[in-house]
């Protein structure tokens, strides 16, 4: 896979030319996948390495992760657009009505470019479904994400299933479906792990992070944020579940970023944090290193969980 990252930006480039027309949306279209360029494309390298693991052969599987890159990236900008995260990234350049046509442009793209591949019907046929069946699945999650509702362990994990962790599943099974023509349950399962502890960790990393969107300035209920509710009891500890409760407002605790990541070590969070993405990586391991695959594409996709 060492031409990876070359062959998927020629075929994502490739494709958008071929069908964004207007100016205003192509010229976006293509500072975005310079993002993406910046960026490790794993989504994509997913589908690429099941590929293999799985029997696949040729350069047609290329295609099919630039189809997975297009739907994450498409999801990725309507998530911008609804937590009103404004960047530096280029859709942020156009009015909102505009940017949202490139969002649905990159998910309509990723069917088209998912149905044009070289495969056998059947697998693409079974690959179009899987893909859009988890894109509604990451439209459910989302949604739980914008209502903000979570009370609970059990009401984060059902959100992120739906969320992060089907996309990545998806990425996989893409790859899987292309090779065999049909899904695998082994890899649905390891890869629901790995997505649950990724999100894991990136929400105890935003939860820290005050310099960007911090997901407790923002009361946004993610799972180091409802142990950290829980465990914040003493009187000197007593503002964090007042500013979550809207008791306090943001300009009364924004400078209170030293105090806060004190009292996050203090209450244990980040040893909760800690051992809840581990356990769900653990069994990522477990599921893995049980299957009959080679070593070689075993040890890929453990280095990628990382």
């Amino acid at each position: 896979m060492d031409d990876f990252k070359s062959r998927l930006m020629s075929e994502l480039a490739d494709q958008t030319k071929s069908f964004f027309k207007v100016e205003v949306l192509l010229e976006a279209a293509l500072k975005s996948l310079k993002v993406k360029e910046s960026e490790s494309l794993l989504f994509g390298k997913l589908t690429v390495l099941h590929y293999r693991m799985f029997g696949g052969e040729g350069s047609g599987i290329y295609r099919a992760a630039a189809a997975v890159e297009l739907m994450i990236l498409g999801l990725d900008i309507i998530d911008d657009l609804q937590d009103e995260d404004y960047g530096g990234m280029p859709w942020h350049n156009l009015s909102k009505d505009i940017a949202l046509n490139l969002a649905i442009g990159f998910l309509t793209l990723s069917q088209e470019v998912l149905l044009l591949c070289d495969f056998p019907l059947e697998h693409v046929h079974q690959s179009a479904v899987y893909l859009n069946r988890q894109v509604l699945t990451a439209i459910n999650g989302q949604t739980l994400d914008l209502l903000n509702t979570a009370r609970d362990e059990e009401d984060y994990l059902r959100m992120v299933e739906q969320k992060s962790a089907a996309l990545l599943v998806c990425a996989c099974m893409i790859g899987v479906i292309m090779a065999t023509g049909r899904p695998d349950e082994r890899v649905e399962e390891y890869a629901r792990e790995v997505g649950i502890a990724a999100q894991i960790k990136n929400d105890y990393r935003d939860l820290l992070d005050w310099s960007n969107k911090n997901d407790f300035l923002r009361r946004k209920k993610t799972l180091p944020l409802l142990f950290l509710l829980s465990a914040a009891e003493s009187e000197e500890e007593r503002w964090i579940q007042d500013y979550f409760a809207g008791r306090l407002e943001l300009e009364e605790v924004r400078d209170r970023s030293d105090e806060f990541a004190a009292i996050v070590e203090r209450t244990g969070t980040t040893l909760y944090t800690s051992v809840r993405m581990r356990s769900h990586y653990y069994q990522f391991l477990d599921i893995i290193e049980s299957m009959d695959v080679d070593m070689k594409w075993r040890d890929l996709m453990i280095e990628a969980a990382r």
